[in-house]
């Protein structure tokens, strides 16, 4: 990457599951040229949809599972995948 001419956007999805085809629970998006840019509505309909965007997958969230008596709790969010992608700078 060239930080004179690209920058990096990085997008970190939820999902239901932990199929990438899964549907989206949460999401966050940081674009390195404009930390205030924030999508408001769910940007994807699955992470393969991402993929097929242009986004690379970096790091997927390990599975765990619950502590005995504990698997109907409400916790963080488990199926966590994060993305990037190198955009010219110029790019919208």
């Amino acid at each position: 990457m060239n930080p004179n001419t690209q920058r990096q956007q990085v997008l970190f999805l939820w999902m239901e599951d932990s199929s990438l085809e899964g549907r989206i629970v949460g999401w966050s998006f940081f674009d390195g040229a404009d930390p205030s840019a924030d999508w408001t509505e769910v940007p994807y309909r699955s992470g393969v949809a991402a993929l097929a965007d242009g986004w690379r997958l970096i790091q997927v969230s390990p599975l765990v599972s619950p502590m005995p008596g504990h698997e109907h709790e409400a916790s963080f969010l488990k199926h966590e995948y994060l993305f990037e992608r190198i955009v010219d700078i110029s790019h919208g």
